[in-house]
């Protein structure tokens, strides 16, 4: 030091040798003024980040792994690991929740790690929550949490975890059903529109708003769903369509089941076969043991086959204990 009084390695080594000793506050001031001179000393600030989380001190090593993250690019993904195993440490997720709001990339690595293992959904849910999902960038996480949280039944958190990563512009359209109009809006699986193309049957949007259906009447087809997060209460389901030369012996089909469960039909309506735009739907009633629903479309053959071909042109729920 007495060389070199302004270099930084100096004192990184006399640091480090006072460490070893267990003069550790002499250490940590020489280290951390090391760093201060040349913010690049990987070791040092890996002493520090011991030191900080030896200490309880997370905000302080949050600081230095957020450094070393930036500065050691092979050593992410450990650092990633690590990270996720500190989050779930309670005393340390209130500073780790807290940094994530500020470090996206940062926050997108430490939720992947968390949804890889067996974390709460309670935790990734609350690193997203600090994040401003409106600002055009993807997470990886919120899609994989949404799945986690719907496999689980936590259909609440998981639908206020998908909102959450709505791009502003989507926010109008939702309501009882989201993209009520066919407009192809973004938005993740399973609170948008699936679209189930397959051999016996084809859908597709149509510019403007619309779905364009062709059902080719040889075998049941599911055409498409969407989960539902209805409170409890009275309801009518209501589908406007038309048909583009449909046949009258195949049928296509809405239905509503609380859930997953197809023991639990919630009520259904067919879609008429005309060529002017008609409404059709069922008035339903949820119960409080019904936290989600699955809204169905799905083609039925008769016993004379026949193909179908209709648009779709909306649906809509509307709350008959509230109809205003």
């Amino acid at each position: 030091m007495a060389w070199a009084p302004l270099a930084a390695f100096p004192l990184w080594e006399e640091g480090a040798r006072l460490g070893r000793r267990g003069e550790t506050v002499r250490a940590r001031r020489l280290i951390a003024e090391a760093v201060r001179r040349d913010p690049q000393l990987v070791d040092a600030r890996l002493w520090l980040a011991k030191d900080a989380l030896q200490h309880r001190l997370y905000a302080r090593a949050l600081d230095q792994l957020d450094w070393l993250y930036t500065l050691v690019r092979p050593a992410r993904p450990r650092i990633s690991v690590a990270l996720a195993q500190l989050a779930q440490e309670p005393a340390a997720q209130s500073s780790i929740i807290a940094f994530a709001s500020r470090r996206p990339l940062w926050r997108q690595s430490v939720v992947s790690e968390l949804l890889r293992s067996n974390a709460d959904p309670a935790l990734i849910f609350a690193l997203l929550g600090g994040a401003d999902g409106r600002n055009g960038s993807t997470l990886v996480g919120e899609s994989g949490l949404v799945a986690i949280l719907v496999a689980r039944g936590r259909y609440d958190q998981a639908y206020l975890a998908w909102v959450a990563a709505l791009p502003a512009s989507a926010l109008t359209s939702i309501g009882y059903v989201y993209d009520a109009h066919f407009r192809q809006l973004p938005g993740a699986l399973p609170f948008n529109w699936t679209l189930a193309n397959s051999p016996d049957a084809s859908v597709d949007f149509v510019n403007g708003g619309g779905l364009e259906i062709s059902y080719f009447g040889e075998k049941p087809a599911h055409l498409l769903d969407q989960l539902l997060v209805l409170p409890p209460g009275r309801y009518r389901f209501i589908a406007t369509a038309h048909s583009l030369g449909s046949s009258e012996s195949s049928k296509i089909g809405w239905t509503l089941f609380c859930g997953d469960d197809q023991t639990r039909l919630l009520g259904k309506a067919d879609v008429p076969v005309a060529p002017m735009p008609v409404s059709r739907g069922f008035a339903f009633a949820v119960a409080a043991d019904c936290p989600a629903q699955r809204l169905s479309l799905d083609g039925t053959p008769a016993d004379i086959s026949g193909a179908a071909e209709m648009q779709i042109r909306t649906v809509r729920i509307v709350n008959l204990d509230s109809p205003g």
